[in-house]
């Protein structure tokens, strides 16, 4: 495989951690995206989100790398929900046999309301997402998100993230229209929510231990509710 000696030193630099990185498209040719490790721990691993926008933004990504340090390349659960939820091959590498495993991200049709919350697969960002699809609205996969990072001085719903959907600020939160992106603090100095309103106070998220659905945006949300966003503006 091109660039197995380079990854494969990048991943030796990192044991036992999980080392990580991105294979993009640059200007017609692969490149290879050593990438740090952001995760506490040493079996799992997460891309710093800047440094995945970043390559995003100056390549094509085409697919996720990440080492299984003394173990199988068999993909986990976890590695199967984020190749999914990330819509990218996933290069998964025993080490030190670096034994190649290639998870191919599935197309899956789960209905709207009614989900069971699970951080990272089926959250806010996931709701939002495929909401808008449903009105062929197309948001990005996101980067890699970290546990509790509200808690963490990190905002994946800053201006900057939200401009890569195609999505500008609307300046005046009474004026909000059906598909508009709300982004919500919820017992935080930081962005840390998102739904889609739908119109006649009515918008449809998926909060923590909460099934998705539709709720009423006044009183109890509107309180917590810190920006919209508009497709195409």
């Amino acid at each position: 495989m091109e660039f197995l000696e380079t990854i494969r030193e990048h991943f030796e630099k990192e044991y036992p951690r999980e080392g990580c990185g991105i294979i993009s498209v640059v200007k017609g040719e692969r490149k290879w995206f050593p990438c740090e490790n952001i995760a506490e721990e040493d079996n799992h691993f997460i891309i710093d989100t800047k440094e995945y926008l970043r390559i995003s933004r100056t390549s094509d990504i085409l697919a996720i790398v990440h080492s299984h340090p003394d173990q199988s390349s068999e993909p986990s659960e976890l590695d199967i929900n984020n190749c999914n939820a990330l819509g990218k091959q996933y290069y998964i590498f025993s080490y030190p046999e670096m034994d190649l495993t290639v998870v191919e991200p599935e197309t899956t049709t789960t209905d709207l309301y009614g989900r069971e919350y699970e951080f990272g697969v089926t959250d806010c960002f996931e709701a939002t997402r495929d909401y808008l699809a449903t009105k062929n609205i197309e948001i990005p996969p996101r980067a890699m998100f970290v546990d509790d990072y509200w808690d963490k001085d990190i905002d994946y719903f800053n201006e900057e993230t939200i401009a890569q959907w195609n999505h500008k600020p609307i300046s005046n939160l009474n004026e909000i229209k059906e598909n508009d992106v709300l982004i919500f603090r919820i017992f935080s100095n930081l962005n840390n929510h998102c739904g889609v309103y739908l119109g006649n106070d009515i918008f449809y998220h998926h909060a923590q231990n909460r099934l998705s659905c539709r709720e009423s945006l006044f009183p109890r949300w509107h309180k917590w509710l810190v920006g919209a966003y508009r497709h195409g503006t």
